[in-house]
């Protein structure tokens, strides 16, 4: 079994790769030159998204060298205070991208080449394009420092590997595979069944839940029978193991044989960016939303286009018309070969079926356009912002600190893949600066900040999520706290503590003596800091500084103080 799908897998590398087929077969560089254990690997389900690479573990530390792969030129050069934080892009010779991400500093001359930029242009958030040229590096060469910057939950290093010319992100695990031993296989921890249109165990609402156990000869099986009648689908929540590491990865080969016919797979080898949301229509989104936990569907929805799919029968959904029992095989593997399997029934049992409902007056198909509208209100659902075809609820209530009624559209447990526009009209018009506005969603009761437009009258947002939406308001600033500001001189370092009761930070600006300062910003632990540049600001002299901090309705806050250094 494990020779048969390290067969596949040299098959599938072969077609995917549209570079030359030799290209994975040559020596790189590795990024790190620690023991190479990984914290994640390519594809893991994760919110909203797949992981886009792998997580190289820096011994829960940051300041280790990172090596570039091959030879090339720096590409791009990202610095926020969220998301990739410090990242690097690379373009080689061969037709590949490599990032990195999480840094906690750039380099020689790419770091006299971010600095420069920074203060050209007075900002500490950069995402550029670099001409070719402007900065060649070498296989092996230091590039940078690791880290634990942006959305980083510990130090360790984000490494993707990119097609240059389509931007899809490759499994960078096939270059460096005989450098990390992984002898561990897959773990299938619960198999579902859903009643798509049919019935299993019984109901034509719920799923059916069981958990895998081992039987008397040791080998995987189901711990009670299944049922079923008319169309159903399978789901597993399933995890893979790698040696010498307590972490949990996503399971990069999934296949499941109706008796020797295979009716479903998945490949986690590649993506583009623009489908990798097509995640919330693989996993069970119900059950992600209420409980955190991912369960993968073996069946496809019609509006989920995601490449990652093989071969599939009838999109995975399988019809069960006979008094019979149906024989099925899961098998589950990871870049090593290291393969489970899963043989198991389900019993046909025939049933009636629940007749279908009548659609209520906002049905929404998936391939069409759909418009919500009520009183000057409207939500517009675009074509492909569906997976599935939806009867969608709509209703309002009253709001006791809103500006407008809580306009309820359907439910946040079904999940949108692109942006609907809302529309809303602010009806508690007592608010003289309409910039102020900006439409809410309800989130446990709390309102959440959408980036919003008032036109005469009317707010308009692009939102990505179903729930609670109504007309609110921030008009109290951020707020502004030095820290330890009585030794700054001495330390040479100066923090702010900044934060937003609303609608959240948008920019900050330090200036000493009036000349721009350059203020860094980890927004998951909510300060900014400055190290005083000798080269910039002059010692043995007082100095004023002052901070502005602006949120995104534009309410301001500014610090002025002086210290001596």
């Amino acid at each position: 079994m494990k020779f048969r799908f390290l067969f596949a897998l040299a098959i599938i590398l072969q077609s995917t790769l549209c570079f030359s087929k030799n290209i994975v077969n040559r020596t790189y560089q590795i990024p790190v030159m620690l023991e190479p254990l990984l914290a994640g690997n390519f594809g893991e389900l994760r919110p909203n998204h797949f992981h886009s690479g792998v997580d190289f573990k820096t011994k829960g530390t940051i300041g280790h060298p990172i090596y570039n792969f091959d030879d090339g030129w720096v590409s791009r050069i990202v610095v926020s205070p969220r998301g990739y934080g410090l990242a690097l892009y690379i373009s080689h010779y061969n037709g590949l991208t490599t990032v990195y991400a999480h840094l906690d500093k750039f380099v020689g001359k790419i770091g006299e080449y971010v600095e420069n930029y920074q203060y050209d242009n007075e900002t500490f958030v950069v995402d550029t394009q670099v001409p070719q040229g402007a900065l060649p590096v070498k296989r092996g060469e230091v590039v940078a420092l690791s880290g634990n910057s942006g959305s980083s939950a510990g130090p360790h290093l984000h490494y993707e590997i990119r097609d240059t010319k389509t931007e899809e992100v490759l499994d960078p695990m096939p270059f460096f595979v005989n450098k990390i031993k992984d002898t561990t296989k897959p773990v299938l921890r619960m198999v579902r069944f859903y009643p798509l249109e049919g019935i299993v165990n019984n109901s034509s609402t719920a799923s059916y839940s069981t958990n895998p156990t081992k039987d008397a000869n040791g080998k995987l099986a189901l711990k009670a029978p299944v049922t079923a009648w008319g169309e159903i689908g399978i789901g597993i929540k399933a995890i893979d193991r790698m040696d010498s590491v307590y972490n949990t990865f996503g399971v990069k080969y999934i296949r499941l044989f109706q008796e020797d016919t295979l009716i479903f797979s998945i490949r986690q080898e590649k993506f583009s960016f623009d489908k990798t949301r097509y995640l919330n229509s693989m996993i069970d989104y119900k059950d992600w939303h209420n409980h955190r936990s991912m369960v993968t569907k073996l069946y496809r929805e019609p509006g989920n286009f995601l490449d990652s799919y093989g071969k599939t029968v009838n999109d995975g959904k399988i019809n069960i018309n006979e008094e019979k029992l149906y024989n099925f095989r899961l098998e589950l593997a990871d870049n090593h070969g290291n393969t489970t399997v899963l043989p198991f029934s389900i019993q046909g049992k025939k049933t009636e079926l629940r007749s279908k409902k009548e659609p209520g007056p906002y049905f929404c198909k998936y391939d069409t356009d759909n418009i919500i509208s009520s009183d000057n209100f409207w939500f517009n659902i675009p074509r492909g912002a569906l997976y599935t075809n939806i009867d969608l609820k709509y209703t309002t209530k009253q709001s006791e600190k809103g500006h407008s009624p809580i306009h309820v559209v359907h439910t946040p447990e079904v999940p949108l893949h692109t942006y609907c526009e809302i529309t809303i009209p602010v009806t508690k018009d007592n608010i003289k600066d309409k910039s102020k506005y900006f439409i809410a969603s309800s989130r446990h009761g709390r309102p959440q900040y959408n980036s919003t437009a008032y036109i005469d009258g009317q707010l308009i947002a692009k939102v990505r999520t179903f729930g609670e939406f109504y007309a609110a308001s921030d008009t109290v600033p951020p707020t502004l706290s030095p820290l330890g500001s009585a030794n700054w001189g001495k330390s040479g370092h100066i923090r702010y503590r900044i934060s937003d009761n609303l609608s959240g930070v948008k920019t900050w600006k330090g200036e000493i003596d009036g000349n721009f300062a350059l203020f860094e910003f980890d927004e998951k632990v909510g300060y900014i800091s400055y190290k005083i540049d000798k080269k910039r600001v002059e010692r043995n002299k007082n100095h004023t500084i002052k901070m502005t901090l602006t949120d995104n309705c534009g309410n301001e806050t500014v610090d002025i103080r002086n210290f001596y250094w």
